[in-house]
């Protein structure tokens, strides 16, 4: 790799090789295994293969989940029904990369998945229950974590929803650990300066955050740094609105990027400008009451793409010109 950085390291040559082993072709687990990683040098971007295949090939058993009849799977069985649970995508993904000469361990724990509630402020700790599987790799001398059950889709009501989420693939282990807590805590990987090891009170307990929609994610911005940090905003207060993308290498130019602006529940939007640590920022009175704040994106300004376009050109299309956009994240007001 010719980049240090996962968070911006270009690996479209290695999913697109990726896609092109459909799972109903696959003759073993052996030929698999070498189909999807012997063209690549380093060991990332082998297990880059691993995980970008199971998102192609393997869905969410929602069936499975929602019923309560959970059975034990094993790599074979798992790659011959093209279904499987958080531990059937553990257990494959570790398959897959000792077939092809890797270091990859299976591991359980709590995840912050479908069904999580927040703990109430004051509540009691609740008591550790596990109900999720991940992976932990040494990729080119560095143990990391991967989940490629949530890089695969994600599970609401409706049932599984197939899209790929790279970014489980690329966190750090700190920003990993946000909503992953293992039973063993020797794999938290987290280390003293980015506050590990982090213990299941201050888990559990930290407070809900802003929803992130999936744009947020495929504009590569960090939801570890973004601000306000929790999901209740106070009326009646000046806040501070930030924004970062997910590395220093991705480009903040106003000809890459988009508009974004603070949406408030009186139809007001206020825009984000880019501010002298590298992201964006805007602060915004919350008038007294209740409702939704959003961050939006404008995607479109008179039917045109609105890539590139400046707040001045945005501020002056106000009121004149018919816009788009797009959901970044949202607080609520109380």
């Amino acid at each position: 790799m010719s980049s240090g950085c996962l968070k911006c390291y270009n690996f479209s040559s290695v999913d697109d090789h990726a896609a092109q082993f459909p799972r109903n072709m696959v003759a073993s687990l052996d030929q698999l295994a070498y189909d999807l990683t012997s063209p690549w040098e380093t060991e990332t971007e082998k297990f880059r293969a691993i995980f970008t295949w199971l998102h192609h090939n393997i869905a969410y058993d929602t069936d499975a989940f929602f019923c309560g009849n959970l059975q034990a799977s094993t790599p074979e069985s798992t790659l011959e029904s093209g279904l499987a649970v958080c531990d059937g995508y553990a257990g494959l993904f570790t398959s897959l990369a000792e077939r092809s000469g890797l270091q990859a361990v299976k591991i359980t724990g709590h995840g912050k998945g479908f069904g999580y509630i927040p703990t109430e402020a004051g509540g009691p700790v609740p008591q550790y229950q596990g109900n999720h599987a991940w992976n932990c790799a040494l990729m080119d001398g560095e143990w990391r974590l991967i989940d490629s059950c949530w890089g695969a889709g994600a599970v609401d009501s409706s049932g599984f929803q197939k899209r790929f989420t790279p970014t489980w693939f690329t966190y750090t282990n700190a920003e990993f650990g946000k909503r992953h807590y293992p039973e063993d805590p020797a794999y938290q990987l987290i280390s003293d300066e980015d506050g590990g090891p982090v213990s299941w009170e201050d888990y559990i307990l930290e407070p809900e955050g802003p929803l992130l929609f999936s744009d947020f994610y495929t504009n590569s911005f960090s939801p570890q740094f973004v601000q306000p940090s929790t999901k209740y905003i106070q009326s009646g207060t000046w806040v501070s609105f930030h924004l970062f993308k997910l590395c220093e290498h991705l480009s903040t130019a106003e000809a890459d990027n988009f508009v974004r602006v603070v949406s408030l529940p009186d139809g007001s939007r206020t825009p984000l400008t880019l501010n002298d640590s590298g992201g964006w920022s805007a602060t915004v009175y919350m008038p007294a009451g209740e409702g939704e704040v959003s961050l939006f994106y404008v995607t479109q300004i008179g039917g045109k793409d609105a890539t590139g376009l400046t707040v001045k050109d945005y501020t002056a299309a106000v009121g004149r010109k018919a816009m788009h956009l797009g959901g970044l994240c949202r607080w609520t007001l109380i």
